[in-house]
């Protein structure tokens, strides 16, 4: 499952420009009320939010399999990364046979690196923007997770990643696309103290070569 496009809320347009293309260095071009950030094979666009609007999204960020010390380096280097409640800011999942880290743009939304070594992706060059590869995770929040869960997989035609069914926290799709969902007010890992919230979203994935968009609060799949 390939995420195509992303489209997400924020408070100030200017700081998130100046975040990404300073920052992590990437092509981002405001215009009007939106912000278009190239990462990679996605197309991430921030749109300017009400002035009462509040909440944090998580999204996550595809690198190559063997480059997750060199991204370390490199992030670590210009901005805080996350940590946990015992000082780790580094996190390998056995099950996803994964590494990943996390951080904060400046709207104070959940961020991640993170290297899935099944996949054949490997670069020999000095890690650089260039090498953030799509966006690969999307929280979506829900009352209801295997509800929600059961009702994207059928008509997206996907299974769950890696696991069972979870009231609290279910992954469905594959390593190139995931909808991470959290049943709500759950706090987004790692020890971030920020509730999964059903916040505006709109994606547009593709799955074996058909497309689909899904948006609002709560969502809808068309």
């Amino acid at each position: 499952m390939l995420i195509n496009r992303l489209e997400l809320s924020t408070l100030d347009l200017i700081a998130q420009r100046d975040y990404y293309a300073n920052v992590l260095e990437l092509p981002v071009h405001l215009e009007g009320d939106s912000l278009l950030v190239k990462a990679g094979k996605t197309d991430l666009i921030f749109h300017q939010a009400p002035s009462d609007w509040t909440g944090e999204y998580h999204f996550c960020f595809n690198i190559p399999e063997n480059q997750f010390p060199y991204a370390k380096a490199w992030l670590s280097s210009r901005i805080p990364l996350l940590k946990d409640d015992k000082g780790n800011d580094e996190f390998k999942s056995q099950s996803w046979n994964a590494t990943s880290l996390y951080f904060k743009d400046v709207a104070g939304n959940i961020l991640e690196f993170i290297a899935r070594h099944d996949q054949k992706n490997s670069v020999n060059s000095p890690f650089n923007s260039g090498q953030i590869l799509q966006v690969s995770e999307i929280g979506l929040a829900s009352k209801d997770v295997i509800a929600f869960a059961k009702e994207l997989c059928a008509k997206l035609g996907v299974s769950v990643y890696k696991q069972d069914l979870n009231d609290t926290f279910t992954p469905i799709g594959d390593e190139d696309g995931l909808f991470i969902l959290p049943v709500e007010e759950r706090i987004w890992y790692p020890n971030t103290g920020v509730p999964a919230r059903m916040l505006p979203v709109k994606v547009d994935v593709e799955v074996n070569g058909k497309a689909f968009q899904l948006e609002g609060v709560p969502y809808e799949v068309r």
